[in-house]
């Protein structure tokens, strides 16, 4: 069954340009309303970043945004233990992403430039694979790694076909995310098939723009999908989860999954 992972869009954290005295529990408590709504409609994870934040700078090393990062992770992942709650941390932040799934809950971490070097509006991403495994190695955690390839809002250096087999092969992970241009533009589904055929021993996931209109294109070629702007309240990715578009993408996609399942079952009879 293909996973459902919606995405929670923080407002912007302490330290960050945006940033308007918002206090510990306010982040909680809009962070516990996005997961309720996620979880009631059906979803299987939630990605808890850093969004809001822009203009972004590579790495976050202020301790009061990663701790109410933290925070909110532990909060989503105790009132909500069924989902697998993931940390992203905007812009490459992939070692304090690891750090704070690991000190406060999280399953999982989402890297933009993990094995690949990429140019960016906030400069050159390097890859952070090494130090990251680094870390998990002197902290004795583990958790899963979801590398994407050829990141949204980014020039590739590396071919998306260079980029993928690496990540695949090298880099330790245990899926990757194919994604379209830009945050909310459709990922090609040729490249979700391409990185499923390089990747058959690991997890691929369609990173953005998928919606309840397009859903069914990846349903036999993703593992996951993570659904972010195409749920919020006028398709607008800073605005709060809408439940109803959140809970039909949800159905459509038990939907269409069922409808697979019986065509399988038919062939093999």
């Amino acid at each position: 069954m293909i996973k459902l992972i919606g995405v929670n869009h923080l407002p912007p954290l302490p330290n960050s340009p945006g940033y308007s005295s918002r206090e510990s529990h306010d982040y909680i408590d809009y962070a516990l309303s996005e997961a309720d709504k996620l979880y009631s409609a059906g979803f299987h994870g939630i990605i808890i970043e850093n969004y809001m934040d822009y203009p972004y700078s590579i790495r976050v090393f202020s301790r009061e945004s990663l701790n109410a990062l933290g925070g909110v992770v532990r909060a989503v992942k105790s009132a909500y233990s069924d989902l697998l709650v993931g940390v992203n941390v905007l812009r490459n932040s992939g070692v304090e992403a690891a750090e704070i799934a690991c000190k406060y809950g999280g399953d999982f971490i989402r890297v933009n430039a993990y094995l690949e070097p990429v140019y960016s509006p906030e400069g050159i991403l390097y890859p952070t694979a090494r130090a990251i495994w680094d870390y998990l190695g002197k902290s004795k955690c583990r958790i899963k790694i979801y590398a994407d390839v050829n990141v949204k809002h980014s020039k590739p250096i590396l071919s998306f076909i260079e980029s993928t087999y690496n990540t695949c092969k090298r880099g330790r992970v245990d899926g990757v995310i194919i994604t379209g241009w830009a945050t909310g533009y459709e990922t090609p589904i040729s490249r979700v098939y391409a990185a499923k055929c390089l990747c058959r021993e690991k997890e691929v996931w369609v990173g953005s723009g998928v919606s309840e209109d397009n859903i069914g294109g990846y349903v036999e070629v993703a593992d996951a999908i993570i659904i972010g702007t195409s749920i919020k309240i006028d398709r607008v990715t800073h605005n709060p989860i809408d439940y109803d578009k959140a809970y039909r993408v949800a159905k459509r996609l038990e939907g269409i999954d069922n409808r697979v399942k019986r065509q399988y079952l038919n062939r093999e009879q």
